[in-house]
C-alpha cells in the first residue's frame, strides 16, 4: 500500500512554514486539494515557493502530483460517507438545538469520529506500537492538563501487565522524571491541538536520548509527531468547546489488549498477584 501524505510527513523534517502549510491542508482537505499553490500561499501569508517546497520535501516530483495525490486520498476517504448523518460542519451553535437534538448530535459526532479512525487507521501501526511497548525496558507516558488523566489511566492499565511503567503528568517534575531516558525505553506522548509545550519538550528529550517515541495526537503535523517512531492519529472533532477523546480511549484500549496478548503467562501471574493485594486493600 502506498504511503499516505500524513505518513510521509511523519518521516520528514519540516520547518515551521512547512507545518503551517501542511496543517492547513490536512484540516481543510476538501477545499485544499483543489487550490493552487498561489491560492494556498495567499490564504496563509506565505510564499508560493514554500508550498511547492513542502511537496518536494514529502517526496513528490512537483506540486501538481502532490495535489493529485491529495485529491485521490480525499476521494477514497469520502467514498464511504453515509448519507443522512448530521455533518459536523453544519453545527455551529448548540443554542439553536433542543436538549434532545444536542444529545443526538453529540453522539452522532462521536460515531463519526470512530468511523473515520477505523477506516483510516492501519492495524500494523497498533501492532508495531504493542511490540515496542512489550519489548521496552521502561515505558514513560506523558500527558498534561486534560491529557494527564488519560496518561494516568493508560499507566494503570499497562502496569497491570508489565513492570517499569512511569506516568508523568500535571504534578511531576518533567526533567527530573525523564533525565535518565535511554535508547531501550519507550516514551508515549499524548497531546492534541493546542499542543502542550511540556509534552513537546518531553518528546525532544526522548529524541535526544535515542528513545523511541509513540505519539498519540490528532495530526501528522503535530510537533510531537516529528521524529516519532510511530504516530497514532485520534479524531478529536467536537461541536463543543472541548476535544472529543472517545477515539483516543478506543486506541488506548486497543494497544493495551495487544500488549497483554504478547506475554500471557507473565501477565496472568502478575494479575493474579495484584488481585490478591487488591482484595486485601480494597483499592480497586
Amino acid at each position: 500500500m502506498a504511503e499516505t501524505i500524513e505518513q510521509r510527513a511523519c518521516k520528514t523534517e519540516l520547518s515551521n512554514n512547512d507545518k503551517t502549510v501542511l496543517d492547513f491542508m490536512l484540516k481543510n482537505k476538501k477545499q485544499a486539494c483543489f487550490l493552487t499553490s498561489n491560492e494556498i500561499a495567499e490564504r496563509l501569508g506565505v510564499s508560493a515557493s514554500s508550498v511547492i517546497r513542502l511537496s518536494k520535501k514529502l517526496g513528490y516530483e512537483n506540486f501538481t502530483i502532490f495535489k493529485k495525490t491529495f485529491q485521490r486520498e480525499q476521494a477514497e476517504r469520502d467514498f464511504d460517507c453515509t448519507p443522512g448523518e448530521i455533518p459536523y460542519e453544519k453545527i455551529k451553535q448548540y443554542e439553536n438545538l433542543t436538549d434532545s437534538d444536542l444529545i443526538a448530535a453529540l453522539r452522532q459526532n462521536v460515531l463519526g469520529n470512530i468511523k473515520k479512525d477505523i477506516l483510516n487507521d492501519s492495524n500494523s501501526t497498533f501492532i508495531e506500537a504493542a511490540e515496542l511497548i512489550s519489548k521496552a525496558k521502561r515505558v514513560f507516558i506523558v500527558g498534561f492538563r486534560a491529557c494527564s488523566g488519560f496518561a494516568a489511566s493508560f499507566g494503570v492499565m499497562l502496569s497491570c501487565i508489565r513492570p517499569e511503567v512511569v506516568v508523568i503528568g500535571n504534578h511531576q517534575p518533567l526533567v527530573d522524571c525523564l533525565i535518565d531516558l535511554a535508547a531501550e525505553d519507550i516514551l508515549i506522548a499524548i497531546s492534541f491541538n493546542r499542543y502542550s509545550s511540556d509534552t513537546i519538550f518531553a518528546a525532544e528529550m526522548a529524541n535526544d536520548a535515542g528513545c523511541k517515541v509513540i505519539a498519540m495526537t490528532d495530526s501528522y503535523a503535530a510537533p510531537i509527531a516529528q521524529g516519532a517512531e510511530i504516530v497514532i492519529i485520534n479524531s478529536i472533532e467536537n461541536m463543543s468547546f472541548f476535544n472529543s477523546y472517545v477515539c483516543f480511549i478506543m486506541n488506548m484500549e486497543t494497544i493495551v489488549a495487544l500488549v497483554s496478548k504478547r506475554n500471557r503467562d507473565l501477565n496472568e501471574s502478575r494479575l493474579m498477584k495484584m488481585e490478591d493485594y487488591l482484595e486485601r486493600t480494597g483499592q480497586y
